[in-house]
């Protein structure tokens, strides 16, 4: 269980105080506040971490906070386009060994993980599927 994005959090809160980054230490600290609770005060692992960044990220948008955006952006995981996810799954998948086509869904989540976001990983796996 990785807990990298956790821990990237705690130690930017940190870094801001030796820098004098009130707006980053302060974000930082909501940011850790909200994995916290989620995770019962336990390090959040990232698959987790990156949904509630999603769902700050959102709010961020929606809000059109600038900062709040950059802030979260730098933690997010780069999301894989479809062709990315596509190529993955021809070298790593094999249909004819599935009891279903629709199981790559899963396998392919479980190993890519946050690159690899559910919805746009069946929307390949359907097209595929269908070509």
């Amino acid at each position: 269980m990785s807990t990298g994005i956790y821990d990237a959090i705690k130690k930017e809160i940190v870094e801001a105080m030796k820098r004098g980054d009130t707006a980053s230490r302060d974000f930082a600290r909501v940011v850790k506040a909200e994995f916290d609770r989620k995770g019962d005060g336990r390090p959040l692992p990232d698959s987790e971490a990156v949904k509630i960044l999603k769902a700050l990220r959102v709010t961020a948008e929606e809000n059109q906070n600038a900062f709040e955006m950059a802030f979260l952006d730098k933690y997010l995981p780069q999301e894989m386009s479809e062709g990315e996810i596509e190529a993955w799954i021809r070298a790593n998948v094999d249909f004819s060994k599935l009891k279903s086509p629709m199981a790559a869904i899963g396998i392919v989540t479980k190993a890519l993980g946050p690159a690899a976001p559910g919805d746009r990983v069946k929307k390949v796996v359907e097209r595929m599927v269908q070509g």
